[in-house]
């Protein structure tokens, strides 16, 4: 990424004021954060208002947006069929039938949900499945990339500082704080993607002339991808229903329809950032050769951006993926210190846990980040195995009949989890699916084997 990005001191000026904005947001997020009080730190009062429920909702979205760079560069227009089609129709989903169960619910998060139904085992379990999603390696990953392409450390030294610049504030006031500064980073990023397609027409020409210069396999779908991995990408899809983060801001919502409504006014949202992405990253694709498909919109800005706006698209960036990684570190926090650490101390919640899990989830995540280098890989892997494992225990923790699996959910859990682990490793095939097949399997046995005899 430094080899193809050149900043000047104007650039530099315009990512520190953004970076001083969200770090002001953030700090000042905490004011209003009780003391002591773990579940206002997590859920925020579930005070949550509409216009802040969406900006927190959409800016924490999108921290794989090298990713999707990645992925356009490669396969064209079926990044629409595999990064937004599938995430719409879920969210949409989620609104009407899961936001209001979890807006409902006591629970503080998904393992905190299952414990609730199933018992402390379930719970126990479930917080350490859910682990392989909320740690945030990948996000730490390419801030890292980010922090070294400008300060020119090495990567160890960038994640390590990016991660600290980023969970300050999460640390200091929890989701509140969290949820002031995305406010923050959506509008930096909208406006950092907004520069950067205005400037590619500016300098190649409008997006008819764009149509016209593309390779073919760019503009059709499946394209060279093929159809198996976009049906995977439609199960990748299905991660959203147990999202942590679409679920803690659920249930921080102000009300029910607080959360219907936010979700629905943010797929809106996702289209038209989807579209930015993705004609960004055609342009790169018929104007941009020889750079790492991770570096496709930093190549494009450094060769259609003046300075300052160069800058502007930079801070974007960063602003996408830190408040991913805000996001993803704090349930990751709660997870470890609500879910884990409290209940092993057997103690009442405590703030000091969640802060002890944040540290923790830093850690390992900086230490995944070196074991699997591609941003694609580490979103796809930990979904496969995490989806299987959660989807229907959660779906089913909502139901009456949730007691009933009460002393089998722990191998309801662990099981698909483990085919997943070992289709990948053996190559079976495809590993959520398989993992999906082997969860909806033992939850047949389990309702045919208490199924009433009837004559």
């Amino acid at each position: 990424m430094g080899d193809v990005l050149k900043l000047d001191t104007l650039d530099l000026l315009v990512i520190l004021g953004s970076l001083a904005a969200v770090l002001v947001a953030g700090i000042r997020g905490a004011r209003g954060t009780k003391n002591g009080a773990q579940a206002d730190f997590v859920l925020a009062g579930r005070s949550l208002t509409l216009p802040f429920f969406v900006a927190s909702l959409v800016a924490t979205w999108y921290g794989a947006v090298l990713g999707s760079g990645e992925f356009i560069m490669r396969y064209g227009i079926t990044f629409i069929l595999c990064f937004g089609l599938p995430y719409y129709i879920v969210a949409v989903f989620y609104s009407l039938w899961l936001a209001q169960r979890i807006r409902d619910s006591k629970a503080v998060s998904i393992p905190d949900q299952l414990g609730l139904a199933y018992g402390p085992k379930a719970r126990t379990v479930a917080g350490v499945v859910m682990l392989i999603i909320t740690i945030p390696a990948s996000y730490q990953l390419m801030l890292g990339v980010i922090v070294q392409s400008i300060t020119g450390w090495s990567l160890l030294l960038s994640i390590i500082v990016g991660s600290i610049v980023s969970l300050i504030y999460v640390a200091k006031g929890g989701l509140r704080s969290d949820i002031y500064a995305n406010v923050v980073q959506f509008i930096i990023m909208y406006a950092g993607f907004i520069a950067l397609v205005v400037g590619c027409m500016s300098v190649y020409g409008s997006p008819v002339e764009l149509y016209h210069s593309l390779p073919e396999p760019h503009l059709s779908i499946p394209g060279v991808l093929g159809w198996t991995p976009v049906v995977g990408w439609f199960l990748v899809a299905l991660q959203t229903f147990i999202d942590p983060n679409f679920h803690v801001r659920a249930a921080a919502a102000k009300d029910i329809s607080t959360a219907k409504r936010g979700i629905v006014v943010s797929v809106g949202l996702w289209m038209v950032f989807d579209a930015l992405q993705l004609l960004a990253g055609l342009y790169a694709v018929s104007h941009i050769h020889g750079v790492a498909p991770t570096d496709t919109y930093v190549a494009l800005a450094q060769a259609v951006l003046p300075s300052m706006w160069k800058g502007l698209f930079v801070a974007g960036v960063i602003a996408a993926v830190m408040s991913t990684l805000d996001g993803y570190a704090l349930v990751s926090a709660t997870t470890i210190g609500h879910d884990l650490i409290d209940p092993w101390r057997g103690t009442a919640p405590r703030v000091s846990s969640l802060r002890i899990g944040l540290v923790i989830t830093s850690v390992v995540g900086l230490i995944a980040a070196w074991f699997i280098p591609s941003i694609i890989d580490l979103i796809y892997n930990a979904a496969s195995i995490v989806v299987p494992a959660l989807l229907l225990p959660l779906f089913m923790s909502f139901s009456r009949r949730a007691e009933r699996f009460a002393h089998v959910i722990v191998p309801i859990i662990v099981i698909p989890a483990l085919v997943s682990v070992a289709a990948f490793a053996l190559d079976l095939g495809e590993p959520m699916l398989l993992g999906l097949g082997a969860s909806i399997l033992l939850i047949a046995f389990r309702n045919i084997h208490r199924a009433p005899t009837t004559i």
